[in-house]
């Protein structure tokens, strides 16, 4: 065991700790969760970027104190102990956090998110292959379908507001999904209201949505714990925390490399 009592961390040693969890056959959404955490963790620590034996009981504290759920928090340390596994510090790692004992929501990939697409496709269920692609490209939630009218498509911008009109965000719809949206709902004879609705110009319930996604998973290759709202809804979230987690370690890169620069041209001993 090394005699050193702290470890530095860097953007590049994260980097190859994914490659190796990819190596070994991780998918692409755990990497990009592994990331995010990892992300966090990075910009959790001190300016110098070291970790010790006390920084996860730190961590976790921090975590708590900022009122993250304590199925999130768990999350996080099992990830914690995973990055210090590989970095060959388990004398660091976490035990006095209660690991999850319930069921774990089953993770839809990218990889099975287009497969789902491309099944509904080929089946010809349109309805389907548009309810997949509003929830999970464009990252719209099943109780915001209602707000998804005619009007809101053709202005390409849809305004959500939920909790009684607590909170709001704003959806800016894809071209390419806006004009099948447009097209979908020109067949069916809408010009304004909710584009996924009854005949009577009811929204669409619940279970119908789950009804629609469900019945391409068969010929998608994708299991059907996965075919739901809420397995797109968090693969949307996913997709966009691992973007942003990359353009979080670019811009760390950058700036590292900027610092190095400097240092040559006007360090003290330069």
């Amino acid at each position: 065991m090394s005699a050193v009592k702290q470890e530095i961390i860097t953007p590049e040693k994260i980097e190859q700790f994914l490659s190796c969890l990819g190596e070994k056959g991780r998918g692409d959404s755990s990497l990009q969760s592994y990331r995010r955490i990892l992300t966090e963790l990075y910009r959790f620590l001190p300016p110098e970027k070291v970790i010790g034996e006390r920084t996860g009981q730190e961590w976790k504290a921090y975590m708590e104190k900022a009122g993250l759920q304590p199925a999130t928090v768990n999350t996080h340390m099992s990830v914690w102990n995973s990055f210090l596994r590989y970095l060959g510090r388990r004398e660091w790692q976490m035990e006095d956090f209660n690991r999850e004992k319930e069921n774990v929501q089953p993770e839809l990939s990218r990889r099975e998110y287009l497969r789902l697409l491309s099944a509904a496709r080929h089946l010809g269920k349109e309805r389907s292959y548009l309810l997949i692609k509003t929830l999970g490209g464009a990252g719209m939630r099943i109780q915001e379908l209602p707000q998804l009218t005619v009007e809101a498509v053709k202005r390409g911008v849809v305004e959500l507001e939920y909790h009684n009109s607590r909170q709001r965000r704003v959806l800016h719809l894809p071209r390419g999904l806006k004009e099948e949206l447009l097209d979908y709902a020109a067949r069916e004879g809408k010009s304004s209201g909710p584009v996924f609705s009854s005949p009577e110009g009811v929204p669409i319930a619940r279970s119908s949505v789950n009804y629609f996604i469900n019945i391409v998973c068969h010929d998608a290759q994708v299991e059907a714990e996965k075919a739901n709202p809420r397995c797109l809804w968090k693969m949307y979230q996913e997709t966009c925390q691992g973007i942003r987690a990359n353009v979080a370690v670019l811009i760390e890169q950058s700036y590292q490399r900027m610092l190095e620069d400097e240092q040559l041209s006007m360090g003290w001993k330069a």
